[in-house]
Formats: C-alpha cells, sequence, structure tokens
C-alpha cells in the first residue's frame, strides 16, 4: 500500500512539474517590403494546436506554451511563410512578399486595380522587368509575342518608324484599328506622320522610355470599351509608370540600365558579274540594262566628254559593291534613375533620363532617331485619407529618313 502510494505521489509531482513548465510568449509580424505591420497573420507553436493571429499593430501572444516547443510557424496570404525559433523577450518576424501571388491584380480605368478573376472581360498583364529585358527603343515591339492577340507590325525597319498594333484582329476595312493608350490614366494618342514615303512615330506612346513603364495592362474584351468610350473599341493598353518606393530596406535608390546594338543588312539581291552594261550584247550609256558585252576586264572610256577629255575605266564587275555600300547600324539606350520615400514615409519620388540613339545602316546618319525623355513622380500622402500627386513627362526626338522613291 505505502509503495502505491509513492507511486501516485511522484506521478503528480511529475504532472504537476510538466504542467509548471509553460510560458507567454509575444512578438510582432512586419512586411520586409514596406516595413509595416501585418494585420491578421497566423501564428501557430509548430506541432500543437496553439496559435492565434496578430492584432492591428501586427502583435501577437500565446499563452501556456510548452517548454518543449522550439519553433512558430508564420504564414500571410501573399507573404513567404517561414518557421522562426522561440526565444525569450519579444520576437520580431518579418515576411516577404511571395513569388506565386495566389490571386494577382490588374490596373483598370483611372489606375483602379481589381483581381483578374473578378473581372468579365479579357485581361493580360505584362510585368515592366520584361518590357526593359527586350532593351528596344519602342515600348510597343517589347511586347512582341508577350500577349496573345496582339498584333504588332513594323512598318520598315528604319529607326523611328511607326508600328501598326492590333488587337484580335481588324475591326474596321476604312477605319483606324488602333487601340487606345491610357498613360496613369490618361488617354494619349499614339499618331503617325509620312515622311519621303515612310511612316515615323510622332508623340503619345512612343515618346515613354521603356525603362520607366511598372506594368501594361492589355483590355481585349468588348466589355472594356465600358471603360473608356468608345474610343476603346479596338481595346485598351493601359501603361503605369514607376512611382518611388524603398528598395532593400533602403530609403532610396540609384538604378542605371541600358543597352548596346550593333546591326547589318542580312540579305542583298544576287547580281550577275559577267555582262555589261547594254542589251543583247551591244553596249550601250543611255540604257540600265546589264546585258551588254562580257566583262573582259579590259581599259574602256565612260562618261561624257568634258573640255575635250573622258574617263577611262576598268571594264569588269566590281563586287559586292551594293553591300559595301551600306554601313553597320548601331543602336544604343541608357536610363538613369533615382526612387525612394522620405524617412517618415510619407513622401515619394522618382525621376529618370532616358536617352536612346538609333543610327540605321544607310551612310553617315541619313537614316537616324535620337530622344532625350525626362520623368518625374512625386506624392505625398500626411493622412490615409488624403493623397496629392504630380507627374511630369518630357521628351524631345528627331527622326531622319531616306526618301524611299
Amino acid at each position: 500500500m505505502k509503495k502505491l502510494l509513492l507511486l501516485l505521489v511522484m506521478i503528480l509531482g511529475i504532472a504537476v512539474e510538466a504542467w509548471s513548465q509553460t510560458s507567454d510568449i509575444h512578438g510582432i509580424v512586419m512586411s520586409g517590403e514596406d516595413n509595416e505591420p501585418v494585420v491578421g497573420a497566423s501564428v501557430k507553436v509548430t506541432g500543437t494546436q496553439l496559435a492565434t493571429v496578430t492584432d492591428v499593430d501586427g502583435k501577437f501572444v500565446i499563452k501556456g506554451v510548452p517548454s518543449s516547443a522550439k519553433t512558430l510557424t508564420v504564414s500571410y496570404v501573399g507573404m513567404t511563410g517561414q518557421e522562426v525559433p522561440i526565444t525569450k523577450g519579444e520576437i520580431k518576424i518579418v515576411l516577404g512578399l511571395s513569388s506565386e501571388l495566389l490571386d494577382e491584380v490588374v490596373v483598370t480605368a483611372l489606375g483602379i486595380t481589381r483581381s483578374e478573376k473578378s473581372l468579365g472581360f479579357a485581361a493580360t498583364q505584362v510585368d515592366g522587368a520584361e518590357i526593359e529585358k527586350a532593351r528596344t527603343t519602342n515600348v510597343m515591339q517589347a511586347l512582341q509575342g508577350k500577349v496573345a492577340g496582339l498584333q504588332i507590325q513594323t512598318t520598315s525597319s528604319d529607326p523611328g518608324s511607326a508600328n501598326n498594333v492590333t488587337i484580335r484582329g481588324l475591326g474596321s476595312i476604312n477605319g483606324s484599328n488602333q487601340p487606345l493608350y491610357v498613360v496613369d490614366g490618361v488617354p494619349l494618342e499614339s499618331s503617325s506622320r509620312g515622311v519621303q514615303g515612310h511612316a515615323v512615330a510622332a508623340g503619345g506612346v512612343s515618346n515613354i522610355a521603356p525603362d520607366d513603364i511598372a506594368s501594361l495592362t492589355v483590355l481585349k474584351g468588348a466589355a472594356a470599351t465600358a471603360l473608356y468610350g468608345s474610343r476603346a473599341s479596338n481595346g485598351v493598353i493601359i501603361i503605369t509608370t514607376k512611382t518611388g518606393r524603398k528598395t532593400d530596406g533602403k530609403h532610396y535608390s540609384v538604378t542605371y540600365s541600358g543597352g548596346l546594338e550593333w546591326n547589318n543588312v542580312s540579305l542583298i539581291p544576287e547580281m550577275q558579274n559577267k555582262w555589261g552594261q547594254g542589251w543583247q550584247g551591244n553596249q550601250t550609256f543611255i540604257e540600265n540594262g546589264s546585258w551588254g558585252p562580257a566583262l573582259d576586264g579590259s581599259t574602256q572610256v565612260y562618261g561624257p566628254i568634258w573640255n575635250n577629255s573622258q574617263l577611262i575605266h576598268k571594264y569588269d564587275a566590281k563586287k559586292n559593291n551594293v553591300r559595301d555600300f551600306y554601313d553597320t547600324g548601331f543602336s544604343q539606350n541608357h536610363n538613369v534613375s533615382i526612387s525612394g520615400v522620405s524617412k517618415d514615409e510619407k513622401m515619394t519620388f522618382y525621376a529618370s533620363y532616358s536617352y536612346t540613339d538609333n543610327n540605321g545602316v544607310m551612310p553617315t546618319d541619313a537614316d537616324s532617331y535620337r530622344r532625350n525623355t525626362i520623368s518625374a513622380r512625386a506624392s505625398y500622402q500626411p493622412e490615409k485619407w488624403i493623397k496629392v500627386s504630380a507627374n511630369m513627362n518630357f521628351a524631345n526626338w528627331k527622326t531622319k529618313t531616306v526618301a524611299s522613291d
């Protein structure tokens, strides 16, 4: 009997000791993107049923945590979950944005964002990083093959040439099929001019530096017309430009991006190098035919008689004389930007300068395109219910073309 009572006392002692080895833990969950508290994050003691959610200040308290518990599991929608060790004092947990968001949002009219699944029309969004990778002088050329149903045709290979953009085919035989462009909520006309037989881009979306774009959304459904009226009957391309933000926890950052490109004429018509100027084996100086006498390398006169003299030349073929006429084309683009927020995080600012120079394959700069772009954006939000913002975009461009007739 005594042994039984002693055993019961030992069991009760162990139970009391195990029960007494519990503690309360507390901490705070912050966002690594903007250093703001995460409200409603799930915090659970790993391997137990003890759990709670963070309050409006991102703080949490879990009572009665056994001493055997070692880690906490923290999760929040749209952020990467973490498993952190339990330590004494306040536990600070920082969550980063998830690269695989469950529900992407797109920009619609007036900069309003909506869930892509909730839209009643087709919408495709392209991230600004994808546009930057293309390193093109024109924004629309960077969208080649990135959006289903979007057709982009370049009118010519000349620098600064206009693009013909259509969404889901042609809607009119003799009217315009170009979509409406909206930049930061402001509709823009993307026009072109005819110069010496060439269609040259003139203003509008062509004057936006690709490096300044944060995202681009293409609205393709008929219902999208309701957002912008009859001007959007051929679809809408919405461009959202970059704004100030923190980078890697720093209040401001300076970024440079650039690209260089060289190009040559890829295909030249094959020329015959056996027969000279003329027809049917007979030489003539007033016709352009190339079926005259055989090119034998003899010395012959050519051109008109002037001051009782005439020029002479070797009567043979000048190989690669057409290809040697062209130069190697060169294109370059550079962008420098500064982005950041104030220390109290109430003001954001973004400014950039972009330079583009595209010199084609014609000798000298007879076919060239140069553009200088300056952009500046700032916003101030002293309270949650009020926000003031201002945008400025200045572009100066010059295009030279060679007459095609």
